[in-house]
This record gives C-alpha cells, sequence and structure tokens, in this order.
C-alpha cells in the first residue's frame, strides 16, 4: 500500500497539481458520496433523457448502470483528492507552492493572445455544433459571434474574480 501511495504522489508531482485547492475542491474532497450520487444521477438522468428510454426498461437499465459507474468514479476522484489535501497539508508542501507562485513570471502578450484566440476557436466549434440542437442560428459568421460574446463574459468574471481578490487582501 506505501508503494501505490508513493507512486500517486510522484504522478501528482510530475502533473504540478501541488496547488493549494479551491473552494470547489476543498467542497468535493469533504463530501465524495454526496458529489458522487449527484454526478451519477445526473449523467444517469441525461442519457436516459437524451436516449428518450425513460419508456424502454433495457435504455433505463444501460443509463442507470452508466450513472452508478461515473459516480463510483467520481467519488474515488474525491476520495484520493481529500487524501492529498491532507497530506499537502501535514507536509507543508502548500506553502512551497505559494512561494513558487509568487516568483513565477507573468505570461507574455504573445502567449496571452494565443490563449485568447485558442478558447475563442473553441467556443466558436463549440457553438457551430451545438447550433442546430438549440435552434440558434449556424453558420461561418453566428458561432464565431457567439463565440466572441462567451469570450468576453468569462474575461469579464475572470477580470472581476481578480479585482475581488485583491480587494479583500489584507
Amino acid at each position: 500500500m506505501r508503494r501505490w501511495e508513493k507512486a500517486l504522489l510522484a504522478v501528482d508531482r510530475v502533473l504540478g497539481t501541488g496547488a493549494p485547492p479551491s473552494r470547489l475542491e476543498l467542497a468535493a474532497a469533504r463530501h465524495p458520496v454526496r458529489v458522487g450520487a449527484t454526478s451519477g444521477t445526473v449523467m444517469a438522468v441525461s442519457i436516459a433523457a437524451v436516449l428518450s428510454g425513460f419508456d424502454d426498461p433495457v435504455v433505463l437499465l444501460q443509463a442507470a448502470s452508466t450513472g452508478a459507474g461515473l459516480g463510483l468514479l467520481v467519488w474515488a476522484a474525491c476520495r484520493n483528492a481529500r487524501w492529498l489535501h491532507a497530506y499537502y497539508t501535514r507536509t507543508g508542501g502548500y506553502e512551497e507552492v505559494r512561494q513558487k507562485a509568487l516568483r513565477a513570471k507573468p505570461l507574455s502578450r504573445r502567449a496571452v493572445t494565443l490563449r485568447v484566440l485558442g478558447a475563442w476557436a473553441v467556443l466558436s466549434g463549440m457553438f457551430w455544433l451545438i447550433a442546430p440542437h438549440q435552434d440558434l442560428p449556424r453558420g461561418w459568421l453566428w458561432s464565431p459571434g457567439f463565440g466572441v460574446v462567451a469570450l468576453a463574459l468569462s474575461c469579464v468574471a475572470a477580470w472581476l474574480k481578480r479585482k475581488g481578490s485583491r480587494t479583500n487582501e489584507p
């Protein structure tokens, strides 16, 4: 068991996920059964609704088993996150990550521009794919426009979050 723990910690260090958890991650780690049951139920109902399987017992059983499997997977991930948070708190690993973040340089303008363009391309493609299913206009002008609006809203939300975190600092 100890080797398994060491392997998980090595993978965690390689992925660079030793950053302090957000409030959402802490809540999920504190309530793994609730998160697993909720995500499994939502997935099972969504699959049954998409396949119109509420009348067909076979499709309903497949949706329920898929939801149960996803719920168990999410539960296991939340339990692992809980263990990792406890380990990093106990060993002081979060303080080391905070110090690295303070010394890190901000992204260059080119990197920020490429990140924004990549997000816009993904959002435009997403709108182009789901537009026919949601009765939205689908075209070469509409999808990029919806992508720009979604990206602008997410940028404004991130800016407001940064502004709010600066005002709460002592």
